[in-house]
Formats: C-alpha cells, sequence, structure tokens
C-alpha cells in the first residue's frame, strides 16, 4: 500500500511494473477519481502508460483504508509541514495513523517516505507501541527511507539512486533494506535519525550553494557586471569549480526544511540567511526593474509558474511572489505556463503589446521562443528580466531592442553559448 500524491504514485506504478500488487489510498476522493479515469493528476514520464496499463489490476485505487490489512508493507508518503510559525507539525501524520491504525496486523513493515522532522519516526513507534495489537521490533517493522528523486523524472530515478534505510532497529532495518534491494535498488543502511538528517542535509545543502549563487549574483551587479560570465570564468577547465548559476528557488522541501534543523543550532544564521536570500530574489528583481522602467499601469507577463523547469508543481513557486510584488507596483499581471493547468493561455495572445517579460521557470518551451516573433508582439521598449539566462544574453535585465542585437552580434561573431544549469534540478 502506498500514497497517491506527487511522492507516493510514481513509486505505486514503479513497483507495479516490477510485478508487485499496490493498493494506492488517498482520502482525496476528486484525486482518486481522476486516477480511476486513467489520468496522471501531474506532469510524471511514463507514468500514465504503466496506470493504464495496470488500473484495476495489480494497481488499486481507493479511499478505502481498510485494504491496509490486505498488505505486507505500508509506504506512507505523507512529510512534515510546517505551521504559521515556521514550526514542524504532524497533524498530518497523526490524522492517516489514526484511519490506518484499527487495519495494521502483525508481521507489516511501515515505511515513511517523505521529508520529516527529525525525530518523527521515534514518535510513530511510540504512537504504533500505544496501540497494544503490536510491537515495533518484534513482530511489526518500522523505517525512515526517504525518496531523493526529481519530480518529473521519478520512474527514472527510483532505479538509479541509492535508497537510503533508516531502521527504527536492526531487524526493521533488515526488512526495509531487503524489500529496496528486490527491487534491484542500491541500498545505504543507518539508523531513523541519521537517515532524517541525511535527507534534510541533502536539501539544505543545495538550498545553501543557490543562496551563494544568488547572493554573488547581486554582489556582480553592484559592481554594474552580470553573474553569468563571471560564473563561466570560476568554473571553465577548473577542478574546483562547481559554482551554480542564480535563479528563483522555491519549492516545498527547499522552503521548509531548514526550519527543522535550525532549533537546534546556537548560531542558525547559515541556515536562515540562506533562506531570507533566496526568498528575497524576486523584491530584488523587482527592485532592479523599476530603476529601468516604470510598472505601474504596464502589461507585465510572467512566463513559468513551476517552482522548476518540465514540472507543472507550483507549490512554493517564487514566480506568485514576483507577482504580488508586481501587483503591488500597481502593474497589470498576465501568467503563463506550458504545463500548469488554467495558465496554458495562447503565448502570442498574452504577450501581445507586453511592457515587460519576466522568465520566472526556465522551461525548455520558454528557450524555443522565436525572438524575432516575440519582438513583433511586444511593446518597443519592453523590458526582459531573464534570471535563468534563457535567452543566453548575459544579462538579467535588458530591453528586446537589445535581445535582437545581441542575436545578431552572437551570430556574426559565432559566439558560444555559455553552459546551462542542469544540474539546478531538484
Amino acid at each position: 500500500m502506498v500514497g497517491i500524491g506527487r511522492v507516493g504514485l510514481p513509486l505505486a506504478l514503479f513497483l507495479v511494473d516490477k510485478g508487485h500488487t499496490v493498493y494506492g489510498i488517498d482520502v482525496d476522493s476528486q484525486k482518486v477519481n481522476f486516477i480511476l479515469k486513467g489520468q496522471m493528476p501531474f506532469l510524471e514520464e511514463g507514468a500514465e502508460t504503466i496506470l493504464r496499463k495496470n488500473l484495476n489490476k495489480s494497481f488499486l485505487v481507493s479511499t478505502d483504508f481498510a485494504n491496509i490489512a490486505k498488505t505486507q508493507i505500508i509506504i506512507l508518503t505523507l512529510g512534515t509541514p510546517v505551521d504559521e510559525n515556521m514550526n514542524p507539525s504532524l497533524v498530518q501524520i497523526d490524522k492517516a495513523l489514526q484511519s490506518a491504525s484499527p487495519y495494521f496486523k502483525r508481521g507489516q513493515l511501515l515505511i515513511l517516505r517523505s521529508t520529516v522532522s527529525p525525530g518523527t519516526t521515534d514518535y510513530v513507534k511510540s504512537y504504533l507501541n500505544d496501540l497494544g495489537k503490536i510491537k515495533v521490533g518484534t513482530n511489526f517493522y518500522l523505517a525512515f527511507c526517504p525518496e531523493r528523486i526529481a519530480e518529473g523524472r521519478s520512474l527514472l530515478e527510483l532505479a538509479e539512486i541509492p535508497q537510503i534505510v533508516g531502521g527504527i532497529d536492526r531487524l526493521s532495518a533488515q526488512k526495509a533494506a531487503e524489500f529496496f534491494e528486490n527491487l534491484g535498488i542500491g541500498v545505504n543502511r543507518t539508523d531513523n535519525v541519521s537517515a532524517e538528517l541525511a535527507k534534510l542535509f541533502t536539501n539544505m545543502y543545495r538550498y545553501i550553494n543557490f543562496a551563494i549563487a544568488n547572493e554573488f549574483m547581486i554582489l556582480a551587479g553592484n559592481h554594474h557586471r552580470d553573474i553569468y560570465r563571471i560564473v563561466e570564468l570560476v568554473n571553465k577547465n577548473y577542478k574546483r569549480g562547481g559554482l551554480a548559476l542564480p535563479g528563483l528557488t522555491g519549492g516545498p522541501c527547499l522552503f521548509k526544511d531548514g526550519f527543522f534543523l535550525v532549533g537546534d543550532v546556537p548560531f542558525a544564521d547559515l541556515i536562515t540567511t540562506s533562506w531570507k536570500i533566496n526568498e528575497s530574489i524576486p523584491l530584488f528583481l523587482i527592485k532592479k526593474i523599476r530603476e529601468r522602467t516604470k510598472l505601474e499601469g504596464k502589461k507585465t507577463v510572467i512566463l513559468g509558474l513551476a517552482f522548476k523547469a518540465e514540472i507543472d508543481d507550483i507549490r512554493e513557486s517564487l514566480a506568485f511572489k514576483v507577482k504580488k510584488a508586481l501587483e503591488r507596483e500597481r502593474a497589470k499581471v498576465f501568467l503563463h505556463d506550458p504545463y500548469v493547468p488554467g495558465y496554458q493561455n495562447d503565448l502570442d495572445e498574452i504577450l501581445g503589446d507586453a511592457d515587460l517579460i519576466f522568465l520566472a521557470t526556465n522551461h525548455s518551451y520558454y528557450q524555443n521562443l522565436d525572438i524575432a516573433k516575440v519582438k513583433k508582439l511586444v511593446s518597443a521598449n519592453c523590458v526582459i528580466c531573464d534570471v535563468w539566462n534563457i535567452f543566453r544574453t548575459n544579462k538579467i535585465i535588458f530591453t528586446v531592442k537589445s535581445l535582437e542585437s545581441h542575436l545578431a552580434k552572437k551570430q556574426t561573431e559565432g559566439l558560444g553559448d555559455i553552459f546551462e544549469a542542469k544540474w539546478r534540478d531538484l
């Protein structure tokens, strides 16, 4: 049994494709009914083919928690959100355990899959032991086994990326490790708290690196230089390079995970400052745009709403922070994303007479735009904010006129593109 959210559903389909019978359970009846039509509720490469092939055969989807009693392995794909004070909240996990506990039985293995705050697996152990009918480590098994895959490529990466297995005890670790090893997945065994911290450290390491890149962008701007050429100079043919390119850094995990850690750190400046830097980038960019052009009453278009490229997930996306900032400037804001339902409007119509284009997500769709066509659609003095360097100008803020002249010069001189920061995918 697994959940059928963005973490659980790809895993369920991966297991089905490996020959397992899987019960997918969710409290959201609307989502369940959508999946029962053979449709994926979000983008995931290769998933819909497996879904339609196995639906109502080896993949059974419902809202009925009683199906848990039919299974040997239970995979809980609920993480730990934060409350209004940015403190970890276990409400979702409490509700799931309350609904599932009548159907737990001896011999089952419960795997916590999503990101949780340190100590959550111990909390679940205590909850389970209080039920009275099972005893964790003796006749019921518990482990934290975090996912570390990229949305949109889950089915591919599930088979490639080693699985961290954090058992609450030695026997639980063994049971969980055997489950993943039998799927052909490499396993790194540890205890549950180390596994919880490993998942958080993975996310925060990336988040801090992104903050450094964004801070360097600001520092370069203070010297009237753009960051892209400087990053190339740092990294090109240098074995100790690796500096990232700047960009909008969001998403449901990176936004909140640092707050699971700072309570235990007497000097939490690194993590909290990274959060402040990354969250401030939209306002910094709007400020720089405002220095170039008046925004009041201007038509502005935000291209890309997902928190990263090639997915349709808008949770904690900084594109909406950009939207709010532009609206505070009394700009007229229009939104577009080729993958997000409700925003897949005609791009030519949206760009018509635009005074500002803000590239918030580096979808490949936007990298293939016809620049000459864009120039004809937008206003003559249209300003472009391209923090991802999609148009390869090596500038963050520029006019559509300079974009065309840059491309002409590039074709004449044969200048090469700088490298893409593909590793920035989260």
